[in-house]
């Protein structure tokens, strides 16, 4: 690892750091704009939903398995640069594409690509990090940044011109995701070490409750955030809020997503990972139900800042935690399984928080704060099965 060639003069390090951040800009552009764009071409709310769906539905299918690929391969970053070279390639379809058929097809395609490496970049940035001493947390940190300046640029382009050039936007910007995979250095040991003992060197091996309780109990919590990106917003304006304090508020919650990314190594050495998780459910707990009184922005800041430890904390804490059971020649397929109990279990809560939000309206993110707490649980739970195991 020591001994790579620099790209253009860079290192690995900052290799890793490029790619996070391309990776973040398309995802920013797409998770903002997209939704207006889909309806400047006509399509019907209904049919926005099923574009949005399908690729989780497509991802459910494929993430694992795209996960052993890469395990299986020389390098994760060969799986990395295919799949980022496919998500620059499949949108390019849509500048033909008409129709609802057409649309979903070449934007599922895309985003399935585009999303089928991430837990794949993540492990082999986490395991690449460990060796050398680079920081997890700032790859992710700079993946943030990246999608934070995008949506800020974005939303001034689009203003200034017409939702119209969101297509070649966007693929532009997955272009520059692919050129930047390429960049990627090598990843794996170079010397194959032998995986540490007590660690799990197959997928069949980690069915256990003491490994499966904190994945099962992070995705509860997890999915519980995914609410935030698609009622926040809606939920904030019908209490009163103006558009430019929404975007304020969303920023500041990125913000302190940041911060967390980059400080998570110094409190990783004297936290350990299961309590950071049980942490991140507790203030998940307490954050819901005060988001279900439907409180005043300065009370919002707080409860935004909070973003740091219910998710920041929380997906650190889970992705060391997996890398602390597993071994490096299933480090893709470990992260992958993750994603999987994400994905699953976010389609429920979503589609159940949307009916109970047309009843109760904020009073729905008291349902976010059962299911966090029933992570919570698990993840207590999991604690004292280690205790058991460590005793």
């Amino acid at each position: 690892m020591k001994n790579q060639r620099p790209f253009w003069g860079m290192s690995p390090n900052l290799r890793v750091t490029q790619f996070f951040f391309a990776q973040s800009l398309s995802v920013g552009l797409a998770n903002s704009f997209a939704g207006i764009w889909f309806g400047d071409l006509g399509l019907t709310p209904g049919q926005i939903g099923v574009i949005n769906a399908a690729p989780v539905l497509l991802l459910l299918l494929t993430t694992l398995f795209v996960g052993r690929l890469a395990d299986r391969a020389s390098d994760w970053r060969q799986v990395i640069i295919i799949g980022a070279v496919a998500s620059a390639v499949f949108p390019i379809g849509l500048f033909w594409a008409h129709g609802f058929v057409p649309i979903l097809l070449f934007w599922t395609l895309a985003v399935v690509a585009q999303w089928a490496i991430v837990p794949v970049a993540d492990a082999a940035a986490l395991r690449m990090g460990r060796r050398t001493g680079d920081d997890f947390g700032k790859f992710r940190a700079w993946g943030t940044i990246g999608y934070l300046l995008v949506i800020f640029l974005a939303g001034y382009l689009l203003d200034a011109a017409s939702i119209g050039i969101f297509l070649p936007l966007f693929v532009g910007l997955c272009l520059i995701r692919a050129f930047a995979a390429f960049g990627l250095p090598k990843m794996r040991d170079e010397q194959d070490a032998a995986p540490p003992p007590e660690t799990m060197t197959s997928l069949k091996q980690t069915v256990q409750p003491w490994f499966m309780l904190p994945l099962l109990g992070w995705a509860l919590i997890y999915s519980t955030h995914l609410v935030l990106n698609a009622f926040q917003g809606l939920l904030w304006s019908q209490q009163g809020l103006p558009t430019n304090v929404i975007g304020n508020l969303i920023g500041l919650g990125a913000l302190a997503e940041t911060a967390m990314f980059f400080g998570f190594r110094h409190l990783a050495k004297r936290v350990s990972a299961l309590n950071m998780i049980l942490l991140a459910a507790v203030v998940s707990v307490i954050r819901w139900i005060a988001m279900s009184m439907g409180p005043g922005v300065e009370v919002l800041v707080v409860l935004q800042l909070l973003h740091s430890v219910t998710y920041a904390l929380g997906f650190l804490a889970c992705t060391n935690f997996i890398a602390d059971s597993t071994s490096e020649g299933m480090a893709a397929q470990a992260q992958s399984l993750l994603v999987v109990l994400e994905q699953a279990l976010a389609v429920f809560v979503l589609l159940g928080f949307g009916w109970l939000a047309g009843l109760w309206g904020n009073g729905a993110y008291l349902a976010s704060a059962v299911i966090a707490g029933l992570g919570g649980v698990l993840v207590a739970l999991s604690i004292r099965l280690h205790g058991r195991r460590d005793s």
